[in-house]
């Protein structure tokens, strides 16, 4: 449980106190509510930090210290309730998240630009609840080290002033810019892919369409030369019946022979090379 700090100056406002802080999306139940009499009132059920730490008051005892960052939103979550504490839901309200010091006065605009609480400031309590997504843009450092408090309450004013018991506050929070590691705590280890994952280089592809078509002009130029010993291995048994013949004392068909088969050779190697310059 978050309670408020004992030692803090009382905010000079009627809201009410209270909330229920959280870390990581885990919820812890409200503590304290506006008990109206006769009128509605207003009761803090989320409210979402960004971190949860240890701090030492005046006194020595240690207290939990709501922290929020300036460079991320949170989110306060109000209800709007009856005398008997039981959620008015069907009520329709609109309201209005503001700014204040931990002692409930409010924050001043300096002369930045930006405003000291941006995100939905303004916001319809549907069926008796309304959730606000905020950012505070001021950091405690540049305020003497005071801490925030987001204060809800009715956008109309004559309404706030009628029934004072629609407004209530949240515990304080230190603003800071980085909110850093806790103490002790391992540092983040990157995810390696095994190398089974690791894609492969788009050039493999290309290196092995090159390889493919290396080998099959190997094989076309092994097939042609296959076919050209045989055909030489041919014209050398036309040659040696030509000789035979010429021996024979034919002469006349022993020239024609030697020529065709001459003829035959040109004709086969000029084909071989064809093939060879087409491939």
């Amino acid at each position: 449980m978050v309670g408020l700090d004992a030692g803090a100056a009382p905010a000079p406002s009627s809201c009410s106190r209270g909330s229920a802080a959280s870390t990581a999306g885990v919820s812890v139940p409200c503590s304290s509510t506006a008990l109206v009499a006769g009128g509605r009132s207003l009761k803090i059920l989320e409210h979402h930090v960004h971190k949860v730490e240890m701090r030492t008051k005046e006194n020595g005892e240690q207290e939990e210290e709501l922290v929020v960052s300036n460079l991320r939103p949170f989110t306060l979550k109000v209800g709007v309730h009856d005398a008997s504490e039981e959620p008015m839901l069907d009520c329709s309200l609109p309201l209005r998240a503001s700014l204040l010091y931990e002692n409930g006065m409010p924050v001043k605009q300096t002369s930045s630009s930006e405003p000291l609480l941006v995100g939905e400031t303004d916001v319809v309590a549907l069926q008796g609840a309304a959730t606000f997504k905020l950012r505070i843009t001021s950091l405690s450092s540049h305020r003497d080290k005071q801490r925030f408090r987001i204060q809800v309450a009715p956008q109309d004013v004559e309404l706030h002033l009628n029934e004072p018991n629609l407004c209530v506050v949240t515990d304080p929070m230190k603003s800071v810019t980085k909110l850093g590691r806790a103490a002790g705590g391992p540092l983040p280890q990157p995810t390696i892919p095994p190398p089974s994952d690791i894609p492969q280089a788009p050039t493999d592809g290309l290196k092995r369409k090159h390889r493919e078509t290396l080998e099959e002009h190997a094989a076309q130029l092994q097939s042609l030369s296959d076919t050209q010993d045989h055909i030489m291995q041919e014209l050398q048994g036309l040659i040696a019946l030509a000789h035979q013949r010429m021996a024979a004392g034919d002469n006349g068909s022993g020239a024609a022979g030697v020529g065709d088969a001459t003829s035959g050779l040109r004709s086969t190697r000029a084909a071989n090379e064809y093939k060879l310059n087409g491939s």
